[in-house]
């Protein structure tokens, strides 16, 4: 639907709206003429009275248009009030010149005691102005201050929809900025490892070279969703746990335990693969025997529940090494609060017996992510 529709359609929805306002406020003023007559006591037909009434609250309908104009060409604010001000007592007293006008050529105005309808004339006018002026001002402020409000509920609302866009753009833009910080990361621990290789099992560093090139080319397929299905996070982890075993062979052990229930769920991009790193790098690999790794996923009362378990040496959570450590915790912990607020826990503590257990825990959530 293109602009002009939309805005023809808010004009025929203004125009309905200010009949049957002024339309109903005339029948009921017809109806309080019918109960009460007239100011001489006359007793007042019904549909008389309702005729008289809506006749004359119909010119208010068509003189609501221009004060409306006027509201949105002139609306007041704290920098620029002079020139609204101008404008609307000039609207004010153009609105009762022409009710006056209209009323009198329209041959509606009555005799307020008799309900005979008065002649066309200047004397009829000029009763009319003197007789009706505070009523007419009276009803110019009431248009021209529900306009007015009306006006600033909506310039209010659109401005707080503007901002929770803009609030909402830049949450995607941190965390297109938190999975790039991921990659090179990735990246830079991958080559390196190649690249060790390299010296003594050239064989083993070109399979390595091969599946980092299919790992990456499935991280940039999916580097534009934010959060993905359980399986195809499991699918990345699994390809990244193979490039690692060729690296450290018989050293790293790797036992994985999957509910399937939980494959469904929602989870962020890329955030196993760095834990699983981590859990490698900081654990594992500083054990000269290499050691165990162990990955599980369940649904647990509408949750989901990931733990990676490693073995290490003692107090490795509490003392990590200097270098290269804690970007992909952060990064994770950055991410989760993007999405989850505080609906999550992640917890990484030591093991008595040496290693590490890290706990997450974010909400179950199926289906496709909301764009």
């Amino acid at each position: 639907m293109d602009s002009r529709s939309i805005d023809l359609g808010a004009t025929v929805r203004v125009v309905l709206i200010t009949l049957v306002v002024w339309i109903g406020l005339g029948a009921f003023m017809g109806l309080q003429v019918h109960w009460s007559g007239t100011s001489a006591g006359t007793q007042v037909g019904l549909w008389p009275g309702l005729a008289i009434s809506v006749q004359r609250y119909l010119i208010y309908a068509l003189l609501t248009f221009p004060v409306l104009w006027l509201c949105r060409r002139f609306p007041p604010t704290s920098k620029r009030w002079i020139l609204p001000v101008v404008a609307h007592a000039l609207g004010v007293t153009l609105f009762v010149l022409l009710y006056v006008a209209l009323r009198t050529l329209s041959g509606t105005t009555v005799d307020r005691a008799t309900l005979e309808p008065l002649p066309v004339s200047w004397e009829t006018a000029r009763a009319l102005f003197r007789s009706n002026l505070f009523e007419q001002f009276m009803m110019y402020a009431s248009i021209a201050t529900t306009a007015l409000a009306l006006q600033y509920h909506r310039e209010s609302r659109r401005r707080e929809l503007h901002e929770a866009d803009l609030r909402r753009q830049m949450a995607e833009y941190e965390l297109q900025v938190l999975k790039l910080q991921l990659q090179p990361h990735f990246l830079f621990n991958a080559m390196n490892g190649i690249s060790t290789l390299m010296t003594r099992d050239t064989k083993t560093a070109r399979e390595m070279l091969l599946r980092l090139s299919d790992l990456l080319r499935t991280a940039l397929a999916h580097s534009g969703r934010n959060e993905i299905p359980l399986g195809e996070e499991l699918e990345f982890v699994m390809a990244y746990l193979e490039i690692e075993r060729m690296r450290f062979g018989e050293r790293l052990n790797v036992q994985i335990h999957v509910d399937r229930a939980s494959l469904a769920g929602r989870v962020p991009n890329m955030i196993i693969q760095p834990l699983v790193e981590n859990a490698i790098q900081h654990g594992i690999a500083r054990m000269r025997a290499g050691g165990t790794l162990a990955l599980a996923t369940e649904c647990v009362k509408g949750r989901l529940l990931i733990t990676i378990s490693n073995d290490g040496p003692p107090g490795a959570v509490a003392e990590p090494p200097a270098t290269g450590s804690g970007i992909g915790l952060r990064n994770a912990r950055s991410r989760l609060s993007q999405l989850y607020g505080d609906a999550y826990e992640l917890r990484l503590v030591d093991r008595d017996r040496g290693g590490a257990d890290l706990r997450l825990e974010i909400p179950f959530r199926s289906g496709e992510a909301p764009a």
